[in-house]
């Protein structure tokens, strides 16, 4: 904090500068008393509230500008502590519908333009999310890729990583996967000796991890998980003084089961309501964090405990000083809502500043250009039909099949194949068709194979919108349609594409790092929206596509995943041969 500013905050309350403007008739939402307070008068400097008092009837700061809150709650502006806006959108298409939900800053993972563009990439998409209403914080990727073993893609170095964990805007470390912690690799503890000499965090990624294992996960440094999916495990991370991140977003809904935690004599401080991203279509649809706070009301919590977990819990976590609460020297993120029940946003305001009301953002959204290398990260030659193509081995008939059990976990299945010219034949009455997936930057390192439950018949998808590596991923029924469409995929620099009979029928261009459409979110929507009708014309049985298919070759998840490399066995985190011995 620049002494100036503090002095420009002292002057306003001794009636020496007259602050920027003051905020009356409200009730204040109190997140340190628990309590409404009213008959209040909000003075705002710089950004900052420079003083809170009672309000006597008339402003006593001569004429700054009064806003008339007309009765509405006044709200500490919402904090989602754990998302991934490095995909699908850009940064500024997300402003309006981020603050039109009350989000007045967020802190997301950069993992997968990590492993996509390199630290270049993170450069641009650091710099692509200043200068607008919404406040942006980052935690830095502690393994790129997440298995280097098993998988390829960019590599953040230990130098550019500390260089990104030692900046002001960065406040931790990512979710590191608990099955590579546990093995005590060098540079991960170096990674969280380095982040504990700083006073940062360090997020957790602990599915499945209990007993033994989340004790020696928490040796590792872990502050925080969102993967809790029963109070069970949410009460024995808190425990282990682990905080709890409830998950209700695009992945996961986790509310339903975790609002359990209200019956429980636990410490709620320790507790908050995170998206762990939203896609286009909830944020056109439901709101933001609005949504998930209004979600927890309706599951029990109380407001005041509701709003605390997406206010001054996260504040408090990540030593957000500044943040949280609606007080003397915190920002002036504000919220005026009709209710607090029903969480009814009529205005917002961030760094002092009106930014949304009647519906609509006050301030026009400018877009990032970004650098044309942001544009240019896909570099993998072209494919051919024979490329997908698996020759049979005499010696070993039974093959390994990814089977998929549900939309982020698959299984390992064994069958045999009938052969064709000395190649391994697709069997569609079993549901058995060829994947792959490309290294986006070398079509020569490629992993092939087959996988069981997509429903796929009559075409083929391609698309680099996956988790963690952002490679090219493909599923078809035929060889010819998977090149058609990895092909076009290459040619518009990233995105998704669905062919069928040797023609394109779908097409979505992502090319900014190969992850996001330069479009607006209600364009992506629709084009989203537009892949669930298309999929089925192929024959898919995924119930809900957009997810599907970017965590099939999700090596944070078992059992049996693909790879540029090949065949991922998860749980002995290896490489397997496609063929049995």
């Amino acid at each position: 904090m620049q002494k100036e500013i503090l002095k420009d905050l002292l002057n306003v309350v001794k009636g020496i500068t007259p602050p920027d403007c003051v905020v009356r008739n409200g009730k204040v939402v109190n997140v340190f008393t628990n309590a409404i307070e009213e008959n209040l008068l909000i003075a705002v400097k710089n950004g900052f509230i420079a003083s809170i008092e009672k309000d006597e009837g008339r402003s006593p700061y001569g004429n700054a500008p009064v806003i008339d809150a007309k009765g509405s709650y006044l709200c500490p502006g919402f904090i989602d502590a754990h998302t991934h806006i490095d995909n699908t959108h850009t940064f500024h298409a997300l402003v309006p519908y981020a603050v039109k939900g009350g989000t007045t800053t967020i802190i997301t993972e950069i993992g997968t333009v990590s492993c996509a563009a390199g630290i270049e990439g993170v450069k641009a998409f650091i710099d692509s999310t200043k200068g607008y209403p919404l406040r942006c914080y980052f935690v830095a990727p502690p393994h790129t890729p997440p298995f280097p073993l098993m998988e390829s893609s960019f590599n953040i170095s230990y130098k550019e990583f500390s260089k990104l964990l030692k900046r002001e805007d960065f406040l931790g470390i990512g979710e590191a996967y608990w099955m590579r912690a546990l093995n005590g690799e060098d540079r991960l503890l170096k990674q969280a000796e380095l982040a504990m000499s700083l006073n940062k965090r360090l997020d957790g990624h602990a599915a499945g991890a209990r007993g033994k294992r989340l004790v020696e996960y928490a040796l590792t440094g872990i502050t925080s998980c969102h993967e809790s999916i029963n109070v069970d495990e949410a009460i024995e991370k808190l425990r282990y003084g682990i905080y709890v991140m409830i998950r209700e977003g695009f992945v996961r809904r986790e509310l339903p089961e975790l609002a359990k935690l209200k019956d429980h004599d636990v410490d709620k401080r320790r507790i908050m309501l995170v998206s762990d991203s939203f896609d286009p279509v909830m944020l056109c649809e439901e709101g933001y964090l609005d949504a998930v706070v209004r979600t927890a009301i309706r599951y029990g919590f109380t407001p005041m405990d509701a709003i605390k977990m997406a206010t001054i819990n996260p504040a408090d976590y990540y030593g957000l000083r500044y943040l949280g609460a609606i007080a003397p020297l915190r920002y002036a993120d504000i919220l005026f809502l009709k209710n607090l029940e029903d969480v009814a946003i009529e205005r917002v305001m961030v760094n002092g500043e009106m930014v949304f009301q009647g519906g609509r953002p006050l301030k026009d959204i400018k877009p990032y250009e970004y650098p044309l290398s942001a544009t240019q990260t896909i570099s993998a030659a072209k494919c051919a039909e024979e490329d997908f193509k698996i020759k049979a081995d005499p010696d070993h008939p039974e093959i390994r099949v990814i089977d998929v059990v549900n939309r982020t976990i698959t299984r390992e299945t064994r069958h045999r194949l009938s052969v064709q010219g000395g190649y391994l034949e697709k069997d569609l009455g079993k549901d058995i068709i060829p994947v792959a997936v490309i290294n986006r930057r070398d079509s020569k390192q490629r992993g092939n194979g087959f996988i069981r439950g997509t429903g796929i018949r009559n075409g083929a998808i391609a698309t680099t919108l996956i988790w963690d590596t952002a490679n090219l991923f493909v599923i078809g029924s035929n060889e010819k349609d998977m090149a058609l469409a990895v092909n076009r995929v290459i040619d518009i620099q990233g995105g998704t594409v669905i062919t069928s009979g040797g023609e394109i029928i779908y097409e979505f261009s992502m090319p900014v790092f190969g992850l996001m459409s330069t479009e607006g979110m209600e364009h992506i929507r629709d084009k989203i929206k537009e892949l669930e009708i298309k999929l089925p014309t192929i024959g898919t049985s995924f119930d809900k596509p957009f997810l599907n298919l970017q965590t099939i070759p999700f090596t944070g998840l078992p059992f049996l995943r693909i790879t540029d490399k090949g065949l991922a066995d998860i749980k002995t985190k290896k490489l397997v041969s496609l063929f049995v011995e």
